[in-house]
């Protein structure tokens, strides 16, 4: 059960008398029970309610499994990014990444929740799953300032502090970022060395004079080669006519943690994009997320 595995410090913050009993009821060992209760909240409600969304989230934080959670958590942190709940949406979305073995996503999941929420109360933890996550994807120097600042921001909470602390001493031996190079000064050019005008002309009769006397071509230097793509695949994920349409869902999917772009295309055609992928594996795995976010087709497509 999803509730039991990830922590949140916004348990005990519900509104509805639904909800706080249905948690109560999985405290107890009572899942099935919990999850009814929440779901007739769910069919009570509309959507866009603020009862709507709390039922949604704690749906997610009751799901038995971990795609049904996570389809959930993304409708909460995009569909209803205004919400009490939708940052700490966020926040299990990075972490569910981290399980998953998706640490960059869950890097940019973690850091969309420090950009766009700057007064949340989860910040400090973003900052922890951020930082875990820079580790994992290779970039420690990133992944330690983010330490620095969970450490910074953890107002007094101590275990907290000591989860981030373990994870900062990966930093101790981390050498300084290298100063940044200087631009080394233009030598003056050396002056061009003095030629009697007479001796030119004459050499430059004798040239004329004896054409085998010129010097060859200077070689040509081959072109350099390319280098070829390292990430040479993306997932297509719609395909619109007008402009609008095609950002609505370059915006939604942005706002999921995708790297999105849109290419126009002759046929007159938007069609919305996201990666690239190293690996048609990683690209058709994505390609399964999205149809779980999106619906549709979405397909695997190798970039030109």
């Amino acid at each position: 059960m999803l509730l039991a595995v990830v922590a949140s410090c916004r348990l005990a913050a519900q509104d509805l008398p639904a909800i706080r009993t249905a948690l109560q009821l999985a405290a107890e060992g009572r899942s099935d029970s919990a999850r009814k209760l929440v779901e007739a909240e769910l069919r009570r409600s509309h959507p866009g309610e603020a009862a709507y969304v709390e039922a949604l989230y704690f749906r997610a934080r009751l799901a038995t499994y971990g795609d049904s959670a996570e389809r959930d958590l993304r409708r909460v942190a995009i569909e209803f990014s205004t919400s009490r709940w939708a940052d700490d949406a966020l926040l299990q979305l990075a972490q569910l990444a981290m399980a998953a073995g998706n640490p960059a996503s869950a890097l940019t999941l973690a850091e969309r929740l420090r950009r766009d929420y700057p007064g949340s109360e989860l910040r400090a933890r973003a900052g922890f799953w951020a930082g875990r996550a820079g580790f994992d994807v290779g970039e420690p120097r990133a992944a330690c300032a983010l330490l620095d600042s969970a450490q910074a921001e953890a107002a007094g909470d101590v275990e907290f502090a000591n989860q981030v602390a373990f994870y900062q001493a990966r930093c101790s031996g981390l050498a300084p970022a290298p100063p940044p190079a200087e631009s080394a000064r233009a030598a003056p050019a050396p002056a061009p060395p003095r030629v009697d005008s007479q001796a030119a002309v004459s050499a430059s009769a004798a040239r004329d004079s004896n054409p085998t006397a010129r010097p060859a071509a200077a070689p040509v230097e081959p072109a350099a080669v390319a280098a070829p793509r390292t990430r040479p695949f993306e997932v297509q994920v719609s395909a619109a006519r007008s402009d609008q349409a095609a950002r609505r869902v370059a915006d939604r999917l942005t706002r999921a943690g995708y790297a999105t772009r849109i290419v126009a295309s002759a046929d007159g055609f938007r069609r919305v994009r996201v990666g690239p992928y190293e690996t048609i594996e990683a690209a058709e795995a994505a390609a399964r997320d999205l149809r779980r976010l999106v619906g549709g087709t979405p397909f695997v497509v190798r970039t030109p």
